[in-house]
């Protein structure tokens, strides 16, 4: 099961990358659980590659996973990118993500 939920992982980063910049949106809300800095460089080398603005907020996986539980029915975020692997792991279960 976590060798599925990394290469899911994975799939989902690539289509991201990848599809996005054909995407019609203007704006991404990525929730970031690694560190600031990796967070930034991300969401800034992903608007340089796309045009796509991101509003990036960083938090560890456990506050994204609260927050996600608490956004369930009306959902605010586009990606959830890095942190533990257990709450993602509970968010898919869940159903979140």
């Amino acid at each position: 099961m976590i060798k599925r939920a990394i290469l899911g992982a994975g799939i989902l980063a690539t289509g991201m990358w990848s599809a996005s910049s054909s995407a019609s949106a203007e704006n991404l809300t990525m929730y970031c659980g690694v560190d600031e800095v990796w967070c930034q460089q991300t969401a800034r080398a992903f608007e340089e590659k796309t045009g796509i603005t991101v509003d990036m907020t960083r938090k560890s996986a456990g506050e994204i996973y609260a927050q996600l539980r608490a956004e369930a029915a009306n959902p605010k975020g586009d990606i959830w990118w890095g942190g533990t692997g257990d709450p993602h792991l509970q968010a898919a279960e869940e159903g979140l993500t």
